[in-house]
């Protein structure tokens, strides 16, 4: 099977894919704003929020669950257990996107009419319905190799697939769309797509040369009741989640027409969010985001083990770590984001809300690492009902507050249902894991973000490496003086760089 990496390492490796990734779809998203526009890339945003809800619900919770069983049955050392409860996933996820994908078929004409208000979407949504269930599986065997710790030939072979994506995109694009934004969705979505045949292709390969002399467990049932017991939870929250975001999706621009203005207008402003605003934003979060996928496996190893002075010393870690993290982000694109706007997008439109949403980021990046822990705690269902709340009360102040206070609604409405599921989630976490968060872990990052924000605010340099190097060395020599940023933190730090330690 190979050596398993610590943590730390499979972080790095995941973290350095995904940032390179995340690189190219903002270069990807530049191209793409160059040759639809930000309507088009509205239209488009709207078409992958359905295309997500479908893979969703076609996956129904299989992918965490793969990687939940596989990670439990290697902590206890049974192969067979690992191919049996692989096989198990594979085949309820097929029947499972095999029928999403019908249904997403038959029905795509009235989806583009009725959701999407927008007939062009049609092409591109039976596109997608064809190959649903190769970007399902994909997440099945991610699930393997994430929870048996093969980090790097998982990256290689994310990197090539995305690669690969990209060019057929690029060709179709310029090819065969050549300016009709109806074709030119459609081979976006038909690029992305068949990226993930050739990504499921070669995983399952691989993981079949991994097993080929394994004997399959004879415990059927057993696994059939774990599947369930993981995947019921995980498919309630995945489809009500899901569904209530795309519901959001498709209100925001309907609201935004309904507050004043045309619906290439409202669509226009939907496509700046969510199509460039937000992929900035997120884009240092991948390293949360590896993280939080190997925290699943590991914390489910410790709780099968029993190791709960483990899981405290985890989860203090990484919440202490996550946050100054997170407002060193939060603080370099709150000042930077006119000039990353103009340098990236020629558009100070783009530059306004980033500022506007960059000081939600210390919330929303630690609720990443939070959901992650749960997952890996089996707190699936305390998960499902804040995720439901909150995303009920977020259709709910869209519908009231869009058409009255137009984008100032959406953003009151982001921030307060994201601040009620980390409160809950984060409540939830220190419960389960029994550890105590203390009140100054919160308030001396902030107390340094604070002021080295104002000290660079002040300073009449606009450039952006030379405010953001001198925010960010300004921030750090605060983190130190004020030990939120401890001497035994930079040790251990140092340790796991060097390989001496596991995370």
């Amino acid at each position: 099977m190979g050596k398993k990496s610590s943590i730390l390492g499979g972080a790095l490796l995941l973290t350095g894919m995904n940032l390179f990734l995340r690189l190219v779809s903002i270069l990807f998203n530049i191209f793409l704003s160059d040759q639809i526009g930000a309507a088009g890339l509205g239209l488009l945003q709207l078409i992958t929020t359905v295309g997500l809800f479908s893979m969703l619900v076609g996956t129904s919770g299989v992918r965490v669950s793969a990687m939940y069983l596989s990670a439990e049955e290697f902590g206890h050392r049974r192969l067979g257990g690992v191919k049996l409860a692989m096989s198990v996933c594979i085949r309820y996820g097929l029947i499972v996107s095999t029928l999403v994908g019908c249904i997403q078929f038959f029905l795509s004409d009235a989806i583009a009419v009725s959701w999407l208000a927008d007939r062009r979407a049609a092409m591109s949504l039976r596109v997608m319905s064809l190959l649903l269930p190769f970007s399902c599986l994909c997440g099945v065997m991610t699930g393997y190799f994430t929870a048996c710790g093969r980090i790097r030939q998982l990256v290689c072979i994310e990197i090539g697939e995305r690669l690969i994506c990209l060019a057929i995109t690029v060709v179709l694009l310029l090819v065969w769309s050549k300016g009709d934004l109806e074709k030119s969705c459609c081979a976006i979505t038909l690029g992305s797509s068949l990226g993930a045949v050739f990504d499921f292709i070669l995983l399952y390969w691989m993981y079949c040369r991994d097993m080929r002399h394994v004997q399959v467990s004879d415990e059927l049932p057993q696994m059939r009741k774990r599947l369930a017991k993981l995947c019921i939870p995980l498919a309630l929250n995945d489809y009500l989640r899901s569904g209530l975001n795309t519901v959001e999706q498709l209100l925001i621009p309907y609201g935004l027409t309904r507050y004043g203005g045309s619906s290439e207008q409202a669509m226009s402003n939907y496509g700046i969010i969510h199509a460039m605003v937000f992929p900035i934003a997120m884009f240092p979060a991948a390293v949360l985001y590896a993280l939080s996928d190997l925290l699943v496996p590991e914390l489910s190893r410790c709780r099968a083990m029993g190791r709960r002075l483990r899981i405290i010393d985890l989860t203090d870690k990484c919440l202490r770590l996550c946050f100054l993290f997170a407002c060193a982000v939060a603080g370099f694109l709150y000042l930077n984001a006119d000039a990353l706007g103009v340098a990236l997008y020629d558009s100070r439109a783009v530059g306004h809300y980033l500022k506007i949403f960059a000081p939600m980021l210390m919330m929303l990046y630690v609720d990443a690492i939070v959901d992650g822990m749960l997952k890996g705690l089996a707190e699936q269902i305390a998960c499902v009902r804040y995720n439901t709340f909150t995303s009920v009360l977020d259709v709910v102040f869209l519908l009231v507050l869009l058409p009255t206070w137009g984008i100032g609604g959406y953003v009151f409405s982001f921030f307060i249902t994201h601040l009620i599921n980390l409160y809950l989630s984060l409540h939830r976490l220190l419960t389960v894991s029994q550890h105590r968060l203390h009140l100054a872990s919160l308030l001396q990052p902030l107390l340094c973000l604070v002021l080295s924000a104002g000290i660079c605010a002040a300073l009449p340099w606009q450039d952006l490496f030379r405010k953001g190097g001198i925010f960010l060395t300004l921030l750090g020599a605060l983190y130190l003086l004020t030990d939120a940023l401890t001497e035994r933190e930079l040790k251990w730090l140092r340790s796991v760089l060097s390989s001496k330690k596991q995370l």
